[in-house]
């Protein structure tokens, strides 16, 4: 039986090993209410030092029962007794004791929750005692987890550069702009867009995966000319993923260097940060509800003796297991769930007798249409779901432990990624394919009978030729119905099909760059910094390039001459916008004009932020009007 199933068993017969209820004051003819959540799990191993300790029974708190003197009793056999303050979070069903100090590693820690809690209608909640054991490792908040394509340990992480047949480096892929980053990638439309595509710029990220040639990490929005929109270029070998936008309008992407989701808006400033509590956050994923609350991904390090669990294993292995988190707006930790306490090791379907092992790769974190969580596992093939009220496993669909009966499709999955469910009910995900006979990846829609176990392939997607992804990648449903396809470590980098198959848009970056999801969102931009400008002279003609980095209603540009930089104000042209980086032949003005900016229109007409002043550096220039440069 499942270990959680176990627990609730026990919970409501009170018969569980290290699991003691207490009778509390009820009203005459009621029966104490029970848990239905208790974290850390009774008898758990390897919880971290910094565990907070969460209860739930499902109805909403009377705040004042909490007020009782020593409702939690927390004792660490070496630490001793752990005050700490209770805490109500903001669903009014969850407890939380936060410890003031934390836990001595390895040693068994005991917990008593007294009699006294009342739900908001006058139930009293029974009592409970429980142990767990922490982790023998100190807590490693600043952790950063292994990447899914540099773990040298396990070679199906190590992603191959795509063969170049599949796409040649190009430094013409993309037009080289003036105004743009020498180092921005090519990108190469290789199916322009049609009508039937969705609306919305291509979101995607740059970085370079092991082996290949150095390439700066950029987040980006490019157009359907390839062009780009945005672009953010972030520091050497931090490279940011996961770039999205959500229902809420914010954009997030997880950045590397400070291990955290960045959020953006409108105007592309950081206004804050996503993040796990009290743990590394995992870059793969993150999910934000629509009430706000967080759910993250955490991988959770462990020194374990695989010598004992498989031969040839050592004894000495770092093993991670998997951590899914939910935070309130508070931060409180409203819920978590640990593989340790679910997965056996060898469920996995990676070496056990590495030095290192992922056992579960965790990679997407989602809910269900009933609140539920749906996540995936790359490392042991499977889709999980979770009871979010109580942390049972409720189904998993894949790998060794697949509990359900494919219908219409005999390869199934592998190594799979980005597990969604569709407002009609139907499940996407990407297949990436890793150890099926031929090795290629898809897109794959399903309908589940959950009563009946069984799972109807009814859509999918193969390119044409064939596209590996060994690592990474994304099926993104669009509102038109569209999937936008993510081929993470492979090449093209994005395709769009339609319902029956048709790419309606596919682009692509050069041999060397990869993104690890490919979206499309429709988004409106309003930076707050200035356009850039830019004047070359070359085979005798001077000539204006204009851009602005992030604005998407940018109709045309004013320009601008004057003969001192501080004077810029005779109107001399107008030019219509017609790619991110706008250029305008001003050779015929250089008589009477050494100084120009523009001044964006948008749309409707309305004047928006001017651009800096260039200097065209002619000699003329030079000589009539040296005195006003540098001032």
């Amino acid at each position: 039986m499942n270990p959680n199933l176990k627990l609730l068993l026990a919970l409501a017969l009170g018969l569980t090993a290290g699991l003691t209820l207490f009778s509390a004051l009820a009203s005459p003819g009621q029966e104490p209410l029970t848990l239905v959540y208790i974290s850390p799990q009774p008898a758990a191993q390897f919880v971290s030092a910094n565990a907070a300790i969460a209860i739930r029974q499902g109805e909403e708190i009377e705040r004042a029962s909490l007020l009782r003197a020593g409702l939690f009793q927390v004792t660490g056999a070496q630490s001793g007794a752990h005050p700490g303050r209770t805490i109500l979070a903001d669903d009014r069903q969850t407890v939380i004791f936060e410890p003031a100090q934390p836990f001595t590693p390895g040693e068994t820690v005991a917990v008593t929750v007294h009699p006294g809690l009342q739900t908001q209608a006058g139930r009293a909640i029974q009592g409970v005692s429980f142990q767990f054991t922490i982790s023998a490792m100190p807590p490693l908040a600043a952790h950063r987890p292994p990447d899914e394509t540099v773990i040298a340990a396990d070679p199906d992480l190590i992603a191959a550069p795509a063969p170049r047949s599949a796409i040649e480096q190009n430094p013409d892929a993309t037009p080289r702009y003036v105004t743009v980053p020498a180092d921005f990638p090519a990108i190469t439309v290789t199916v322009p867009a049609s009508e039937a595509a969705a609306d919305g710029f291509v979101f995607i990220t740059d970085f370079t995966g092991p082996g290949l040639p150095t390439a700066a990490p950029y987040v980006m929005m490019v157009d359907n000319q390839g062009e780009p929109v945005y672009y953010r270029k972030l520091p050497p070998n931090q490279a940011g993923t996961d770039f999205r936008k959500w229902p809420n309008g914010q954009l997030t992407f997880y950045d590397r260097s400070v291990g955290r989701f960045h959020i953006l808006d409108h105007a592309y400033a950081t206004v804050g940060y996503y993040y796990a509590k009290l743990r590394w956050t995992d870059q793969h994923d993150f999910e934000l509800m629509p009430n706000g609350n967080q759910r993250y991904l955490v991988y959770d390090p462990q020194q374990i003796d695989m010598s004992q669990i498989v031969p040839g294993g050592f004894p000495t292995a770092t093993v991670y297991g998997l951590v899914v988190q939910e935070l309130d707006l508070g931060r409180n930790i409203l819920f978590e769930w640990r593989s340790w306490d679910h997965f056996a090791i060898t469920d996995t379907n990676v070496s056990l007798t590495t030095p290192v092992i992922d056992y579960v790769h965790g990679n997407t974190v989602t809910s269900d249409l009933d609140g539920n969580i749906l996540i995936s596992g790359r490392h042991v093939d499977e889709i999980t779901k979770i009871n979010r009220q109580t942390g049972a496993v409720m189904w998993r669909w894949g790998g060794k432990r697949n509990q359900f009966t494919f219908i219409n499709d005999s390869r199934g999955f592998s190594h799979q990624h980005d597990i969604r469910v569709q407002p009609n009910g139907h499940y996407t995900l990407y297949d990436n394919g890793n150890h099926l006979n031929p090795e290629y990846s898809r897109a794959l829609e399903y309908v589940l009978d959950e009563e009946h176990l069984t799972a109807t392939l009814v859509w999918e997607y193969r390119n044409t030729p064939d596209t590996y992804g060994d690592s990474m990648g994304n099926a993104q449903r669009r509102p038109n119905g569209n999937t936008v396809i993510g081929w993470g470590s492979g090449l093209p980098t994005l395709t769009e099909v339609t319902p029956s198959g048709i790419k309606a848009f596919e682009l692509t970056m050069a041999v060397g760059h990869q993104s690890y999801r490919s979206y499309r969102f429709p988004w409106k931009g309003y930076p707050t910094w200035p356009p850039t400008l830019a004047a070359v002279t070359a085979v005798g003609r001077t000539t204006l390039y204009a851009s602005w980095n992030g604005a998407t209603e940018v109709a045309s540009y004013r320009i601008y001459g004057g003969v001192t930089p501080r004077v810029v104000i005779s109107l001399v042209g107008t030019q219509i916008k017609t790619s991110f980086e706008t250029s305008t032949d001003i050779t015929e003005l250089l008589d009477d004009f050494c100084f120009f900016r523009v001044l964006p229109v948008d749309r409707q007409g309305h004047d928006m932020t001017y651009s800096n002043v260039v200097s065209t550096g002619s000699e003329a220039c030079h000589s009539a009007y040296l005195p006003f440069l540098g001032q």
